[in-house]
């Protein structure tokens, strides 16, 4: 989903989400073609994509792309690819995302995106794990990217 007119709110909640390994590389192909199509005369600014795992088990990958023309952002499209690579292991999906505009006196913006996956230990029993987030960014292109997994 992208993000429009996010000026008009301080927060605003998004989606983008895709699974398995073919159709996470259509996601990733459709959202390409789609930042590739909109007008953005400064150039399309993307953070190096954040990739956790649990190696073997899931793949959790959060980009964002944003455009901003004379210093206002004019879209903003954060996506989160989930991989499950076991049956063991299943994806719960997004369970917290956010863009906020930036304070009065400034111009960072922040994106966040909490995700969760649960996997099954040898008894059957499932335990969860919440990979996040978090890309403070400006209209220019630099960003900062905060990132980590949590218990569920």
């Amino acid at each position: 989903m992208t993000i429009k007119n996010v000026l008009a709110g301080s927060v605003v909640l998004c989606a983008g989400l895709a699974f398995g390994g073919a159709e996470a590389s259509a996601e990733e192909a459709s959202a390409e073609e789609t930042n590739a199509a909109r007008p953005c005369a400064s150039g399309v600014k993307t953070i190096k994509p954040v990739v956790l795992e649990d190696p073997g088990r899931w793949t959790y990958t959060y980009n964002l792309s944003w455009c901003a023309d004379g210093g206002t952002v004019a879209w903003i499209e954060p996506s989160v690819i989930a991989r499950v690579h076991t049956p063991a292991c299943r994806w719960v999906g997004r369970i917290e995302e956010s863009l906020q505009k930036p304070p009065q006196g400034s111009s960072q913006w922040t994106a966040t995106d909490t995700s969760e996956f649960s996997c099954a230990d040898n008894a059957g029993k499932e335990h969860g794990v919440n990979p996040w987030v978090i890309v403070n960014f400006v209209p220019a292109g630099a960003y900062k990217i905060t990132s980590g997994i949590d218990p569920a």
